[in-house]
């Protein structure tokens, strides 16, 4: 077996070194074009930031994360404190479909969580 193994190998090589020398030299009328794979996107125009909230009391904070390993147990803690604090909050669990990929992959969920909460928090882990 391995006498057979040496034999391929061998065989192998030679083909791939006769390829190689029958294509002949390279020819200096080849030209390589270096591209920019992530190509040309304008960025979105920014919106701008809302006006701080005057207070928490009787208002709708939407909650949000990634939905990787401790996200949801922060998001639990951050939830219990709101509570404590602001008794009349509103918490909406709000987790980002398809955990953590990328935001345009969840274009219609941003303007369902502003339209729903009057805040939010966006926790990230990993």
């Amino acid at each position: 077996m391995r006498c057979r193994t040496t034999v391929l190998t061998a065989l192998a090589g030679a083909v791939l070194g006769i390829s190689l020398w029958s294509a002949g030299p390279a020819s200096a009328d080849v030209k390589l074009a270096v591209m920019n794979p992530r190509g040309d996107v304008s960025p979105p125009l920014p919106n701008g930031l809302q006006p701080r909230l005057a207070s928490l009391d009787g208002k709708r904070i939407a909650l949000l994360e990634n939905g990787k390993a401790g996200a949801k147990e922060f998001m639990d803690a951050l939830e219990e404190l709101l509570h404590e604090r602001y008794p009349s909050v509103t918490v909406l669990r709000m987790p980002k479909p398809e955990g953590s990929r990328f935001a345009f992959d969840a274009k219609e969920w941003y303007p369902e969580v502003t339209r729903r909460g009057d805040a939010f928090a966006y926790g990230m882990a990993d």
